[in-house]
């Protein structure tokens, strides 16, 4: 049985063969020549594959055709794998690869016959690169690897044979790829997706048990059983959930749109920007089986629909959402309007975001909302999609796949205040605490960063540079303070920053600024309230400021007037210090050093 090495074995093993790589190359001739061809990339194979071979009595030479080449290589004569003569050839067609329509569209994107037209291709396409081949190296010996997947095209399809699943047809292919052994005695299967099977199926057995008591299943397998029957039942009863409601900087794209523009977001064919153009496509996947997809944001719509418009990596479109909040109020009660307007009740939704103290604030708001805690490396979350239990069916139907557009055209828009925690109580539990202190060497540039890139929360916009910053400095006459805040959750480190200007009895704030990660904390009064105390300990008997609009700081229009400054014209407030004490939030621990 095929077992899995440690990461300590592997990486032994690793050394082991490139030293054999070594010693072949510098040494005798060795007695088979391999050539890999894979759909994928197998760099690290070589002298992995050299010392497997080598432990059971083959001293091998290993070369590597372009992954994603097996065809070209095997019908091109002057290919790199007829170049290398190779005395055996390597195939790797991994099935997700091979049948990649159907894995990235779901289940509407291929027509009644379509997943079974691509087998029928795809299979001709291998079978024709293993004729080629064997045609063309005389004796060559062909291992060809039933390369299989863990997981169907569409998950939430439990029926093994609904269309929509897509299982069927990849069962159809793996089969169809270990009949191509039959076509010569030099072709041999490798049976690769068999094995993985055994070492699942050995984790959830015992073979003691089997003789003691004739059980297949050990503890561990039959709670694994147990809960996929649940999974059915649950399924069958149509208890899945009908509303996936998806926050969207650092969930759906990485990067804040307001902050860094469309260029600037993390989206696209490579990296982690791909992570997240899967999640996207794991999303529509559930749109297209009859999920309701709304967005959940704090954020400009403005931004938010540019982004959707006009970013060429977005696979998720405004059409796919039957309703959207993208506003800055508590997210809670957008999803609470949300249900209003969708008229379906909570116990409906499942709340999809990056941010730990959204979804906490959510899960004690909202505790029919079913709150997943989304991995933090967006690599590991369209997986984490798929694995979720909450939109398991059994088939998807002609209703499930018209259901976002009737409830598109539904909607009335009602606001509904959360009744189970209050906002300030929420605050509180968060255990905020405050850091302000002066800019200092080690602070100068994170204080310009955010100068030119903070964008939304920024009342003035001034794009300080960082020797703009070092001669304000020098100057006695202005002061600059960064603030950073934690909470129980974790650090979020440098946040927000402030200049102030002293001239005669009058403070300015030149620059009052705010990443948008921690808005709607009051963490922005908790610096108001440091910045009036600097001003009245410097004998200023006013606080002044300005608001400056941009296309993308709208949401600050406000933030002088709703705290009592008065207006003076043209953008311009004044705060008569004498007469506003401006305490900081009670919820909020305010910590100011010495240096400040």
């Amino acid at each position: 049985m095929l077992t899995a090495a440690s990461p300590t074995e592997a990486a032994r093993r690793r050394e082991r063969g490139r030293a054999l790589q070594q010693e072949i190359a510098a040494g005798e001739p060795p007695d088979a020549r391999f050539h890999v061809l894979s759909s994928f990339n197998v760099d690290l194979l070589p002298p992995m594959l050299v010392e497997a071979l080598e432990r059971s009595g083959t001293r091998a030479e290993v070369t590597l055709g372009e992954f994603g080449q097996i065809a070209q290589e095997a019908l091109q004569p002057d290919s790199g794998l007829y170049r290398a003569e190779p005395d055996a050839v390597v195939v790797v067609p991994a099935v997700e690869d091979m049948l990649g329509p159907l894995f990235e569209g779901g289940p509407a994107s291929l027509a009644e016959g379509d997943a079974e037209a691509l087998v029928d291709q795809r299979l001709a396409e291998l079978s024709a690169t293993i004729d080629a081949l064997l045609d063309r190296l005389v004796g060559v010996t062909c291992y060809l690897v039933v390369f299989g997947t863990h997981r169907a095209p569409f998950e939430h399809v439990l029926d093994p044979g609904a269309g929509h699943r897509g299982q069927a047809a990849v069962e159809r292919f793996q089969a169809g790829v270990r009949t191509l052994g039959e076509r010569s005695e030099r072709v041999l299967v490798v049976d690769w997706d068999w094995h993985v099977r055994s070492v699942g199926s050995a984790a959830y057995g015992d073979d003691r048990l089997w003789y003691l008591g004739r059980m297949r299943l050990a503890p561990t397998g039959l709670a694994a059983l147990g809960e996929l029957v649940a999974q059915h039942v649950a399924a069958y009863r149509g208890e899945a959930r009908k509303v996936v409601a998806v926050d969207l900087d650092g969930t759906v794209w990485g990067g804040v749109v307001g902050e860094v523009g469309l260029q600037g977001l993390e989206l696209g064919e490579e990296g982690l920007g791909l992570a997240f153009q899967d999640l996207q496509r794991e999303l529509r996947k559930l749109h297209d089986a009859g999920v309701l997809l709304v967005a959940c944001s704090k954020n400009n719509p403005e931004d938010v629909h540019e982004a959707f418009e006009r970013h060429h990596g977005m696979v998720l479109r405004r059409e796919h959402l039957v309703a959207e909040r993208v506003n800055w109020q508590d997210k809670a009660t957008n999803l609470r309007e949300l249900a209003a307007e969708l008229n379906l009740g909570l116990d409906s939704f499942v709340f999809l975001d990056d941010n730990p103290v959204e979804r906490d604030w959510v899960s004690r708001s909202l505790p029919q909302v079913a709150v997943p805690d989304l991995p933090e490396d967006p690599a590991r979350r369209p997986a984490f999609l798929r694995d979720l239990p909450h939109f398991r069916r059994i088939t998807v139907t002609d209703a499930d796949t018209q259901r976002a557009g009737s409830y598109r055209a539904q909607g009335s828009r009602l606001r509904l205040r959360s009744d189970t925690l209050s906002f300030d109580e929420f605050l509180r539990s968060l255990e905020q605490e405050v850091t302000i202190e002066a800019v200092h060497d080690g602070s100068v540039a994170r204080a310009a960063q955010l100068c030119q890139r903070t964008n939304q929360f920024n009342l003035t916009t001034r794009r300080h540079t960082v020797a703009d910053i070092e001669r304000m400095r020098a100057s006695d006459e202005v002061e600059l303070y960064t603030l950073a805040l934690q909470d129980r959750f974790g650090d979020s480190g440098i946040t927000g920053l402030a200049i102030l200007r002293f001239e005669d009895e009058e403070a300015e704030v030149d620059t009052l600024l705010m990443s948008c990660r921690v808005l709607g904390r009051r963490v922005e009064d908790a610096f108001l309230s440091f910045l009036g105390d600097r001003a009245r300990a410097r004998g200023a008997h006013h606080l002044a400021g300005r608001y400056l609009p941009t296309p993308k700081n709208a949401q600050v229009e406000r933030f002088y007037p709703d705290r009592d400054f008065e207006a003076t014209g043209e953008g311009a407030y004044r705060l008569d210090l004498s007469a506003q004490a401006m305490p900081a939030p009670p919820e909020i621990a305010l910590r100011v050093p010495a240096n400040a």
